[in-house]
């Protein structure tokens, strides 16, 4: 049997989650903890398998007892149960320690699931915190990523620069001494090697690259 121990400051919700998890007969809550320096205290003398844990709690939240748990007690598994549904509280839950990461409204479908997947070595994300990060990734490969700059002639670059900055073809040309003709050959060459058919996805290239 498998020993856990919960950690969240809403009495109500740990004896819920307690009845859930009690259930099954491969688990056990064996402690309960209303913050983050109460759930050390119990690691110290109850040995367990995994610790469910909240973010946002009294006297000590979250985040910082699991980096203190990781430390100190590196094989226990860690899921953080929780209402933030953003990307930062994620990726902060991940980079302290986390092993999973499930949202209380998911609680009662996934619960036994997230628990059983982490006790085997795998990691778990509630669907719609997984559909933020994978949005989040996707706007960053077009938006901020993509090509290397170093593939553009100095020429490109400055022209790009000059997109940029809002100027158009005409003044371009004039700025840099060459016809609208030729700053024309030299945006669809920028446009062909970057991948960025509009002047909008160009600006957002120039900026993430620093060149305004």
């Amino acid at each position: 049997m498998y020993k856990i121990i919960l950690a969240d400051d809403h009495a109500i919700l740990r004896a819920g989650l307690k009845g859930l998890i009690d259930k099954d007969p491969d688990l056990k809550i064996v402690e309960q903890a209303s913050n983050g320096a109460e759930l050390l205290a119990k690691l110290k003398s109850q040995k367990c398998d995994l610790a469910i844990v909240d973010i946002s709690m009294p006297e000590m939240d979250g985040l910082t007892a699991i980096k203190v748990i990781k430390q100190k007690y590196p094989k226990v598994k860690i899921l953080v149960l929780t209402m933030q549904k953003d990307n930062e509280h994620f990726k902060h839950a991940l980079i302290s320690g986390a092993d999973g990461y499930l949202l209380k409204d998911d609680a009662y479908e996934q619960l036994i699931l997230a628990i059983k997947l982490l006790l085997k070595g795998k990691r778990y994300t509630s669907p719609s915190i997984s559909e933020v990060v994978t949005d989040r990734f996707i706007r960053s490969l077009d938006e901020v990523e993509g090509p290397s700059i170093e593939i553009l002639t100095k020429r490109e670059r400055k022209i790009l620069e000059l997109v940029a900055s809002g100027l158009p073809n005409k003044n371009i040309a004039s700025r840099l001494r060459i016809s609208i003709r030729t700053v024309e050959t030299h945006r669809a060459n920028l446009s062909n090697k970057l991948g960025i058919k509009n002047t909008a996805g160009l600006v957002r290239y120039a900026l993430s690259k620093g060149l305004v």
